[in-house]
């Protein structure tokens, strides 16, 4: 396993060897595998992330567990890949120098695993993200939706939010036309192509349409289309929270009247910054 994979997880999805030193609260992974376990550490987050109910701490765990799905993702889209297994890895929370409550996985062993043989990518590829959806994501989100009262698919419906973006980013920042070809095939291979069965579903729940919405520009500039979330992540439902701009709860007259609040605060601005100058 090359230094730059371990030093890309560790930097951009908080997947690392190194324990914070003051963390709040920290949960051997495999027990967040089990209901009783996901009660526990439900109850000590929710307060943490101001939760009005337990739905709302599952749908926040689920969404920030998108950066150990990610740090996977990357792993096996880069063909090198050391075990994510729950046995290995402790979650830590902890409070960010802005008070912000922030997730690190920490790994107890570092665990390296083959990479594809040549000319069989793509069944080294479908084995290890059937045994990862199957064996780790699911049974989180099972004891999510236990612990939390929480609708099953709601909860899947979170999930392909982290992977839309991160397969983005990949492409923006790698433009050569086999990298580009690679993170196309791999996103569509994990969206649609991963059998029902290995999340517990009659159809694979991470294939979602795009949407999208208009959000309006600043004072001469063009509105924009932007994506509407997959599924809600459950901020009106904290303390103090509303409905996100691209919630798909949102009413279409909510958001249009939204908008023009915007469009209003967007003008407010650019003509408090011509007065200062």
């Amino acid at each position: 396993m090359s230094t730059s994979v371990l030093a890309y997880i560790a930097d951009n999805y908080g997947v690392t060897t190194e324990s914070h030193p003051d963390p709040i609260l920290t949960m051997a992974g495999q027990l967040l595998l089990t209901e009783e376990g996901m009660q526990e550490f439900l109850i000590a987050y929710s307060p943490l992330m101001k939760a009005l109910e337990p739905a709302a701490a599952g749908a926040y765990l689920i969404s920030r567990l998108g950066s150990l799905n990610a740090a996977m993702q990357y792993m096996v889209t880069h063909d090198e890949l050391f075990d994510l297994s729950p046995e290995l890895w402790e979650l830590q929370l902890y409070r960010s120098e802005k008070g912000f409550i922030e997730f690190r996985i920490v790994l107890q062993e570092l665990k390296e695993l083959n990479g594809p043989q040549c000319g069989l990518r793509n069944e080294w590829r479908e084995e290890h993200l059937s045994r990862w959806y199957a064996g780790t994501i699911r049974p989180i989100v099972e004891a999510i939706a236990v612990a939390s009262d929480m609708d099953i698919h709601h909860l899947w419906k979170i999930v392909p939010m982290r992977l839309r973006f991160i397969f983005g980013q990949w492409k923006e920042a790698n433009t050569s036309e086999e990298w580009q070809a690679r993170y196309e095939e791999d996103h569509l291979f994990v969206t649609k192509e991963l059998k029902g069965e290995v999340f517990g579903q009659l159809r694979n729940p991470l294939y979602t349409k795009v949407v999208t919405v208009d959000y309006p520009g600043y004072p001469g500039e063009l509105d924009t289309k932007i994506k509407l979330k997959t599924a809600c992540c459950m901020y009106y439902r904290t303390e103090g929270g509303y409905y996100c701009y691209t919630c798909p709860r949102m009413k279409p007259q909510e958001r249009e009247e939204r908008k023009e609040q915007l469009r209003v605060q967007f003008a407010e601005s650019a003509a408090a910054k011509i007065v200062a100058k």
